[in-house]
């Protein structure tokens, strides 16, 4: 049975002369899927125009880095999330580091957003999805899917994404987004959910 893989990458626009090696990727694999996870300060209006492509899926994960997001109530975190309609991005957030609160499932719930968190903060909403935190391949043999996850920035970019390559050639998989594997939660009841692991 063909296996599926979903690929996902935090922080386009950090390093975007990277992008010539997606769409290299793309020439080589076209069914390829990927999701990437967009600090949008760091894009031009121009990339941010360009961007979305049939092959990709661009989500917010905030406009900056070092944690303003953390202080957005749910209001505000609406229209940041509103904002990047425009560019086709597919209704999600991922918070920087999974510094999650409250304030921001919330918004999320109510706008029918789905949030991607990682297995090591597990944060539950109506629609999400939990990425493994480990950068590079991660296989499953319980599952129908693999997964490989990285940050766009990272000095080993180049060699982990040749080993996404490689092993694409050897096991033909179904490529898969984010989106089409969300786990749904719609009765989710914050009075009776355990919020500790958000950050204060």
């Amino acid at each position: 049975m063909q296996r599926e893989l979903i690929i996902s990458f935090d922080d386009l626009g950090l390093k975007n002369e990277r992008w010539s090696e997606f769409e290299k990727l793309f020439q080589e694999f076209p069914d390829i899927k990927v999701t990437f996870f967009v600090i949008t300060d760091k894009c031009s209006d121009d990339f941010l125009k360009n961007a979305k492509q049939k092959w990709n899926q661009l989500c917010f994960h905030s406009h900056e880095h070092s944690g303003e997001w953390l202080h957005w109530t749910k209001e505000e975190t609406k229209e940041w999330l509103l904002k990047f309609k425009k560019y086709g991005f597919e209704p999600s957030f991922k918070s920087p580091a999974y510094k999650w609160k409250e304030p921001h499932i919330q918004a999320c719930d109510e706008l029918d957003y789905w949030i991607c968190s990682g297995t090591c903060v597990p944060v539950k909403a109506k629609r999400y999805w939990h990425t493994n935190p480990n950068e590079g391949l991660v296989k499953y043999p319980n599952k129908e899917y693999d997964e490989f996850y990285d940050h766009i920035q990272r000095d080993e970019f180049f060699d982990r994404l040749e080993e996404l390559k490689k092993f694409i050639r050897e096991t033909n998989p179904t490529f898969k987004f984010i989106s089409e594997k969300l786990i749904t939660s719609p009765n989710r009841n914050y009075e009776q959910e355990n919020l500790a692991y958000y950050w204060k």
